[in-house]
């Protein structure tokens, strides 16, 4: 499990760091100087990585609003169908 702190006081790091240390099973407890660079609420990285993918989407991948709902009223036919 990864657990992230956002602290707000920095000098709590050293207490919370040897808090964290005392667990049982604590790998490695770090620090990332700084604020992620937020674009539209998302991290940059994120965002632009959304931003490329949707770069490579091709028209030919994508299906009409039409055929989307066809196959979710089929899907939801199936599954009603098993009980």
């Amino acid at each position: 499990m990864i657990v992230n702190i956002e602290l707000e006081n920095s000098e709590d790091f050293v207490f919370i760091k040897q808090l964290l240390e005392k667990i049982k099973g604590v790998k490695s407890v770090s620090v990332q100087e700084g604020e992620y660079e937020m674009i539209e609420g998302v991290p940059a990285h994120v965002f632009e990585a959304i931003e490329n993918y949707a770069d490579s989407v091709k028209e030919d991948d994508c299906i009409s609003s039409e055929e989307f709902f066809e196959n979710a009223r089929k899907k939801v036919c199936e599954l009603y169908s098993r009980k």
